[in-house]
């Protein structure tokens, strides 16, 4: 499936990008990256995709402390990110990959891609 590897690096580049703007020009781009990667994380399969994970729930928590005003320094910053990885780490271990990727699984599969 061409269009998938395609979709793949896409996710991957705009991922990229959005951490990039979202560090130096405006957190909102984040919430661009934390679609991406998981974008990314769903397509490249259960071996990669749950590292990918990390920088999603990273991102997300980032996106989330940013958004309401809870994130002024970069201290702050970096116990979001730690905050991030604790989340993670439970859910990859705990939680079954059909429910960590069911909402792009969903969405897929009304796209009608494999």
């Amino acid at each position: 499936m061409e269009i998938l590897r395609f979709l793949a690096f896409i996710s991957l580049a705009a991922g990229i990008v959005g951490v990039l703007l979202g560090s130096i020009i405006n957190h909102k781009w984040y919430w661009l990256a934390i679609f991406t990667l998981y974008n990314l994380a769903f397509l490249t399969g259960f071996t990669i995709g749950l590292n990918v994970l990390a920088a999603v729930w990273i991102l997300l928590v980032l996106a989330i402390g940013h958004s309401l005003g809870w994130i002024t320094n970069r201290k702050r910053a970096f116990f979001a990110s730690l905050l991030g990885l604790a989340i993670w780490l439970p859910c990859v271990l705990t939680v079954d990959d059909y429910w960590l990727f069911f909402p792009l699984r969903q969405l897929y599969r009304y796209a009608g891609l494999p």
